[in-house]
């Protein structure tokens, strides 16, 4: 493995470095005091592992993961750091872990054995190219970007459809979830229809229209597509880190999600 460590301090660049090597020998290592240095050093080498504190001069550790993931968006980051109050921030960063120092030699190993796109995994990125965020605030990024939308129900009903993990929905089970309140069936029918028209050309646009699939009177995703924290969660992928996304909420700008929080 190719492995990156970003730390001011040299003995923890030292320490975390002797520990990685102690469980997993082999490894080519370079080491980064700045967010400066460990950029060259992204640029100068494949790196798959990027290990990054979070306090270093200048700017932070997470300005730095946004900046390696420019560079290479399929690479691993561990934030490793003595400071918990930034945990929600970096998962959002989709990281494969997040470590508080001190560190034990455990905290290493299963982060390393956690990692989100297991090394050797070349077609990852191609495979999921949309990354999807439902703790907190709902949000879609496709190549680390926020999509924009013609219309925000479409964005709604794509979060819907997330919480279905594959499952399809009917034309009557959205109208349903996503117009609560509202009385005209054929309403409600029609303006789905200009929903789901404007969302494939948004889809279309960025070439990923086959996140949609449309199978008679229904409608579901395509999973395959979509790197995902809440379909972590359901699958026990991030355990260890379970407690810091629960207590950022779930949807919350989804009254009709309150029914998943309930479940979490």
């Amino acid at each position: 493995m190719e492995i990156l460590i970003a730390d001011d301090e040299k003995f923890i660049r030292e320490e975390l470095k002797n520990t990685i090597e102690r469980l997993s020998p082999g490894n080519s290592y370079y080491l980064a005091r700045s967010f400066d240095t460990a950029l060259e050093e992204m640029k100068s080498h494949n790196i798959d592992i990027a290990f990054l504190d979070i306090r270093m001069p200048g700017k932070t550790g997470l300005d730095l993961a946004r900046a390696i993931k420019i560079i290479k968006p399929d690479i691993n980051i561990i934030i490793v750091t003595a400071y918990a109050d930034y945990a929600l921030e970096a998962l959002r960063l989709y990281v494969s872990g997040y470590i508080l120092k001190p560190f034990r030699d455990r905290d290493i190993e299963e982060a390393l054995n956690n990692l989100r796109r297991p090394l050797g995994d070349t077609n990852t990125l191609a495979s999921k190219p949309i990354c999807a965020q439902c703790f907190g605030n709902f949000e879609l990024f496709f190549n680390n970007k926020p999509i924009s939308f013609s219309r925000q129900k479409e964005k709604e009903l794509l979060a819907y459809l997330i919480c279905l993990n594959g499952s399809a929905a009917s034309r009557g089970e959205i109208c349903a979830y996503l117009f609560e309140g509202e009385d005209s069936e054929k309403k409600n029918n029609e303006y789905l229809k200009k929903i789901i028209y404007t969302l494939r050309k948004d889809l279309s646009r960025l070439g990923i229209e086959g996140l949609l699939i449309h199978s008679r009177n229904s409608y579901s995703i395509n999973t395959e597509m979509i790197e995902c924290d809440y379909f972590d969660h359901l699958s026990n992928r991030s355990q260890k880190r379970d407690q810091d996304i629960l207590s950022s909420g779930f949807m919350n700008q989804y009254s009709w999600a309150e029914m998943y929080r309930c479940t979490l």
